[in-house]
């Protein structure tokens, strides 16, 4: 084989050893970050109903409660990762509900029915003192889009990726994180991801220096480290939606309330009496027939 062939094939070599992990880098999961972080650790949330309104549904309620749940677990379980990660425990979201505004609270969850025609789920809205300082962040959160009426768990995962912006997250690359901009209903909740976490941290990342002086997180995209594997969070069954009940289950519960309804057993009364009348009519037909029927037979006997 020539020198010159040698050289070609050692070339492409090369070109293969150095593109593979690009492309690799590439396609890695990776979350963005706004640039913002909080100057306490203690975060107040302010679930606000909307009782008064007709699409509301208490459901939404449970739904809020749980998601804020799920944060609090994933943040102290990530916390347990690592010692540089163990100033995370240190943060915790407190839910209060209320069916007024009220001052005083870090985080404001409310609701509106539809965002005019469109498919936004949810929006979150952070205020800050610069440079980055975040003083409140507000969420809304839609009943309905255009096309779709959103479930308890559809609701759940929504709220969870809006108190991940609260959390100072942008969005992930990641169609099956949590934090992805797109959302496709499903039956089932979506854990946090080890990334949504790691980001959390690197918000955060002031906590693991003493004194604890907030500093701003770079407004950048960020990949897990090579010592933390990308994986799922786990949610606790009591943060989980009840469970749908089966088809059978549900016409069960239909027949028998209809049944304890006064108006029905008063119906299937006066039905059952209207059926036993009308058997006393047929039978006494019946039995008439019968009689006139053996009297031609006789009489016929007697003419033959």
């Amino acid at each position: 084989m020539s020198k010159s062939r040698w050289i070609f094939i050692f070339f492409i070599i090369l070109i293969l050893t150095i593109n593979v992990p690009i492309f690799q880098a590439q396609n890695q999961p990776s979350i963005d970050l706004q640039g913002l972080t909080w100057d306490h650790t203690i975060l107040t949330v302010l679930v606000i109903t909307k009782d008064d309104e007709i699409w509301w549904d208490n459901s939404y309620i449970n739904s809020t409660l749980r998601a804020i749940n799920v944060w609090n677990n994933a943040i102290l379980n990530f916390s347990s990762y690592g010692s540089q990660f163990s100033y995370l425990s240190q943060i915790r979201l407190v839910p209060s509900v209320s069916q007024t505004l009220e001052p005083g609270f870090d985080i404001y969850i409310t609701w509106q029915e539809e965002y005019a025609g469109t498919n936004t789920l949810g929006t979150s809205q952070a205020i800050y003192e610069p440079p980055c300082t975040i003083i409140n962040n507000s969420i809304t959160l839609g009943a309905k889009t255009k096309t779709y009426i959103l479930n308890e768990v559809d609701m759940q995962n929504i709220a969870i990726h809006e108190l991940g912006h609260a959390l100072g997250l942008g969005h992930s690359n990641y169609a099956n994180d949590i934090m992805y901009p797109q959302y496709t209903p499903r039956g089932n909740v979506i854990a946090l991801s080890t990334l949504d976490l790691y980001g959390v941290s690197v918000v955060f990342e002031w906590l693991s220096h003493y004194p604890y002086i907030p500093k701003c997180p770079s407004k950048s995209s960020i990949s897990l480290p090579f010592y933390v594997q990308y994986g799922y969070l786990p949610i606790s069954y009591e943060n989980l939606p009840p469970p749908t009940p089966p088809p059978y289950k549900t016409l069960l519960d239909f027949i028998l309330g209809l049944i304890s309804s006064p108006y029905v057993i008063i119906f299937l009364l006066l039905l059952t009496i209207f059926l036993i009348i009308l058997l006393v009519v047929i039978w006494r037909a019946m039995g008439t027939k019968e009689t006139s029927e053996d009297d031609t037979l006789v009489l016929g006997g007697q003419n033959e």
